[in-house]
Parts: C-alpha cells; sequence; structure tokens
C-alpha cells in the first residue's frame, strides 16, 4: 500500500480476510481500494459489497516517495527522535548478541559439569523463548523487556560478590542471566520492527543485525581476560553492557504494542 499498489493489496487483504474466516468490512485501515479495484476485482474474488473506511484517504496523502540510501542517512539526522531511538535500539542489539554468546561460550568454565552445565543451558534458553510468547502478548513489549534486560544486568553482576568457594552459585547466576538475555535476543527483533516507520523498518533491522556481529566478534576474546587476570571480569563486562541497555531502553523506547505503526519518517516524527 505504500507504494500505491492498491489493487493487489486489495485482493492480498481479502485472500486473509477469507482465510481465516473473517469479514473484509472488519478491515479499519481501508479506504479506496473499492474504486481502485472496482468490478474486476470483485467478480475476481468474489467479495460482497463493502463500505471503505476513509482511513485510506490519509495514507495515500501521506505517501511518500522512495527515499535513496543518502536520503534516508540525512533524515536520521534531521529527527533526534528517531536518532535517538535507533542509536538506543543499536546498543540494545550489541548487548543481546555480545552476553547471549558470552554466556554459552563461557559455559565449559562454570563449575559443575561441564555437560550437565550445557544441558542445563539450552533448557532455560528453550524455556525463555516459550515464556516469550505468553508474555509479550499479555504485558507488552517494553516492561517485559526492560525487566529481563536488568534482570540479567544484576544476576552478571552478582557474579563478582560470591565467594569462591561458593561455585555452584556463579552457575545459577550464569543460567539466570542466560534465560533473560535468550528472552530479550527474542524480543529485540518485535521491538526493532515496531520502533520504525514501514520505508526504512527492514533497512533497520538488517543495519541492526550486521552492527550486533561485532557482539559475537568480541565475545571470545572477552573470555580470556577471566582466564588471565580475574575469573569474573566476563561477567561484569557483560553485566555492565545489560545495565547501560536497560537503563537506554527504559528512557528512549516507548510501548508499541496496540499503537498504531508508523509508515512514512514524517508520521513517525509527528507521532
Amino acid at each position: 500500500m505504500t507504494q500505491k499498489k492498491f489493487k493487489q493489496a486489495y485482493i492480498v487483504f481479502n485472500k486473509i480476510a477469507t482465510s481465516n474466516k473473517r469479514q473484509l468490512q472488519e478491515l479499519n485501515e481501508l479506504d479506496e481500494l473499492k474504486q481502485e479495484c472496482g468490478s474486476r476485482s470483485r467478480s475476481r474474488t468474489q467479495v460482497d459489497h463493502i463500505d471503505l473506511n476513509e482511513n485510506l484517504k490519509k495514507s495515500d496523502q501521506i505517501l511518500e516517495k522512495h527515499l535513496s540510501f543518502l536520503d534516508t542517512i540525512k533524515l536520521f539526522f534531521k529527527s533526534k527522535k528517531l536518532l535517538v531511538r535507533s542509536l538506543a535500539i543499536l546498543v540494545n542489539w550489541l548487548t543481546n548478541t555480545l552476553v547471549y554468546y558470552g554466556i554459552s561460550f563461557n559455559t565449559s568454565e562454570l563449575v559443575g559439569d561441564p555437560y550437565l552445565n550445557f544441558g542445563l543451558s539450552v533448557i532455560v534458553e528453550l524455556a525463555a523463548i516459550l515464556v516469550t510468547h505468553v508474555t509479550l502478548e499479555r504485558f507488552g513489549r517494553k516492561a517485559p523487556y526492560a525487566i529481563n534486560m536488568a534482570l540479567t544486568a544484576i544476576s552478571l553482576l552478582s557474579v563478582m560478590f560470591i565467594p569462591t568457594e561458593l561455585g555452584w552459585l556463579v552457575t545459577a547466576c550464569a543460567l539466570i542471566g542466560k534465560f533473560s538475555i535468550s528472552f530479550t535476543y527474542n524480543t529485540i527483533y518485535i521491538i526493532t520492527g515496531e520502533s520504525h516507520p514501514t520505508v526504512i523498518r527492514n533497512s533497520v533491522i538488517s543495519v541492526c543485525q550486521s552492527f550486533a556481529r561485532l557482539g559475537a566478534i568480541i565475545a571470545p576474546n572477552i573470555q580470556y581476560l577471566g582466564e588471565l587476570f580475574w575469573f569474573p571480569i566476563p561477567f561484569v563486562v557483560y553485566g555492565s553492557f545489560s545495565l547501560l541497555s536497560a537503563i537506554s531502553f527504559i528512557l528512549f523506547i516507548p510501548e508499541t504494542k496496540f499503537t498504531k505503526l508508523a509508515d512514512t519518517i514524517e508520521e513517525f516524527i509527528e507521532s
């Protein structure tokens, strides 16, 4: 629809509604598709008479021309809101990748049987994935994400206060951190998409994924710091990044559930 392909959009919407046993009248964000499709689409899709909403008139008026890469970059710096939000999400992407792979690589160094520790790590990650879907639907995006990122920071920073003879407690903190960072890692994809307008959504996710790979590159090297100097150093680094990410997320990223997503950058700036 952002490319003004209303005929194709009408057909797609009708197929989706039919497969879900819903009536197309229930869609609230359609407007001039009836006039665009005309009798041709009506006979092809065999739909009843539809009174289309006036909302699409607004979307037709604010549809944005295709932006070049340079124009998009300029808009990031013209809009403080877009720039700050994108930087906060970039930091969270880096933290998620760094901490997730860091804890995963550190499993064999924890106190206890390495095979048991690895199995427990897999179990808590699977549990986090299951909990993610249920939690996001009931409580939204912001609160669950912020709580789990803060929990990651607390559990990992706590390691530096644990005596060496309580190695099992270090393992427990690492597993708690693995659970919470697995939760946020699955959630950050949704939040990134919902926090940016349609015209740059795919590009932003691609950039964030590429930037986050730095965390996977750095994580194995941080492990060596613990082996060479002080065992809790990797946990302190991961916990510090998690704390920074939790604070930036709480301050700059809004709740996106049940909110209308912006199609254009102008809509995003005005919202």
